[in-house]
């Protein structure tokens, strides 16, 4: 049949990576003729590397681009996982069929020619409803399959404490950790000593998890640098803001908003170059030298991203 491509956004975080290693092995298991293959779109976090190693499952590889298919080809299928805007996703996306899409993020400039599989829900990470596939194909999924979907869960919830976590997220940690005997916070603090952030370059704090949107014709890139003390990212503040600057023109973007996330004192620390007016006005605040401190300010998804997009509609 087909090989079909599974990966996540540009610039990948925890979920997007194992949200798409453990769905090519659950569709592996269904044998429906294709053959799925995790690949990444960027650099491969620290403790995505990390758990996988530890559980000796191979890294996925990296995917620079799709290209046109030969005369009497077919395209390349591909499943989009964790992101389904165009500007997040691979280069050459047009020239793929887009059979699947398992997202958790808005709907934005999606469009296919025929029924895929599609499946969004407002959960907290993209590995709660990979977890909830498994449930509802009926395959039960192993100790190591269970501890990287919990990773990816623990990180992309900010330790259940972001406000994109619902009531479902919960159930499945806890049933998780009653399965594998652990304590699922204890678990996810041990994963973020996995990312060593203060060994992260200004340029990595900025590239690490970084999404690209296209708001009234603008490009907007938001970031988000996760840590358990952003005063090693904040002492290093005039290195950090030439970075941004430094990506924003790399990607012709009109604006940049990165987020140090505290997730000890639970807030970011807001910073923003190029065209300002927009995050401003989303989020209440002015830029100042510093940046801005947000308590309580965890998820980019619901509490950055979603604001400004709304600000644009204003």
């Amino acid at each position: 049949m087909s090989t079909v491509y599974v990966f996540g956004h540009k610039h990948p975080d925890n979920d997007s990576i194992l949200a798409a290693v453990m769905l090519s092995q659950l569709m592996n298991t269904l044998e429906d003729g294709n053959t799925y293959v995790p690949r990444r779109l960027g650099e491969m976090p620290l403790e995505s590397a990390a758990i996988l190693k530890s559980w000796e499952f191979p890294e996925p590889e990296y995917l620079d681009e799709i290209p046109a298919p030969e005369p009497g080809q077919e395209r390349q299928k591909v499943i989009l996982v964790d992101h389904n805007e165009e500007v997040q996703s691979v280069h050459g996306l047009s020239n793929a069929e887009v059979v699947g899409v398992v997202d958790h993020h808005r709907i934005a400039d999606f469009s296919t020619h025929k029924p895929i599989f599609f499946i969004t829900l407002p959960w907290g990470s993209t590995a709660t409803i990979v977890l909830y596939l498994f449930h509802c194909y009926e395959i039960t999924p192993t100790v190591a399959q269970l501890s990287c979907l919990l990773s990816a869960m623990m990180t992309d919830m900010v330790m259940m404490k972001s406000p994109t976590t619902t009531e479902i997220d919960r159930q499945f940690v806890e049933n998780i950790g009653e399965i594998l005997g652990l304590d699922p916070v204890d678990f996810g603090m041990n994963i973020f000593t996995n990312r060593a952030t203060d060994k992260y370059t200004p340029d990595e704090m900025v590239a690490h998890d970084i999404k690209g949107f296209v708001i009234n014709g603008k490009r907007v890139f938001i970031g988000q640098y996760e840590t358990v003390d952003k005063n090693i990212a904040l002492s290093r503040l005039p290195e950090l803001r030439a970075a941004m600057e430094s990506f924003r023109k790399e990607k012709n973007a009109d604006t940049l908003v990165l987020a140090v996330t505290d997730i000890m004192e639970e807030g970011s620390q807001i910073l923003m170059c190029g065209d300002k007016s927009l995050p401003e006005r989303g989020l209440g605040i002015e830029d100042e030298p510093g940046g801005v401190w947000l308590p309580g300010v965890l998820s980019r998804k619901k509490q950055i991203a979603a604001p400004i997009l709304a600000a644009a509609t204003a």
